[in-house]
């Protein structure tokens, strides 16, 4: 009787049958949660995939960059030479040019420097000259001797001696019957 009389106690613990039905159940949640989370994260992983081709796409095209900017800049070195040795060139020909000129006062790393120093040197020279020829003409005025001979003045009688006299007497005689 005290068998009958005693309060069951259940201690909660789930059947076999329970149990997988409790396991199917889990399941269908596991499944309806992963298709859930994967219809919210499907924009997000193209969005993902669209992305990573795009960083492809950079890449590839920053590598083809790099290459265009290591060809121009090396392209550019070539052309500063060419340039620096055509300066040089240029200066050369001026300086053959214009034997007056001289190395130390044509000078510049660019031709629009050259032509400067052209220029001036060029008003320099024409100063010089100037002046050059300024001065030879001071000088050749106080070397100026009239054209033709002088006039004929008559002899100062009063300077000559009595015998010279006589002499230029007789001569001027002389001189007359000849004529």
């Amino acid at each position: 009787m005290a068998d009958d009389t005693e309060p069951k106690v259940d201690n909660q613990t789930p059947t076999a049958e329970d149990y997988q039905a409790l396991q199917a159940e889990l399941q269908a949640e596991r499944d309806k949660a992963a298709v859930l989370v994967s219809e919210a994260t499907q924009p997000l992983q193209e969005k993902i995939t669209e992305l990573e081709g795009q960083v492809t796409t950079y890449s590839t095209d920053a590598q083809a960059l790099q290459e265009k900017l290591d060809q121009l800049s090396s392209d550019f070195e070539g052309a500063k030479a060419a340039y620096a040795y055509a300066v040089d060139d240029y200066k050369k020909l001026v300086l053959s040019t214009n034997p007056v000129f001289t190395p130390d006062i044509i000078g510049g790393d660019t031709v629009e420097d050259i032509k400067a120093s052209v220029g001036k040197a060029t008003s320099l020279v024409s100063k010089v000259k100037e002046n050059l020829e300024a001065q030879a003409s001071a000088l050749a005025q106080l070397n100026v001797v009239p054209a033709g001979a002088p006039a004929r003045t008559p002899i100062d009688l009063s300077t000559l001696s009595t015998k010279e006299k006589i002499t230029l007497g007789l001569e001027q005689a002389k001189k007359r019957k000849e004529q």
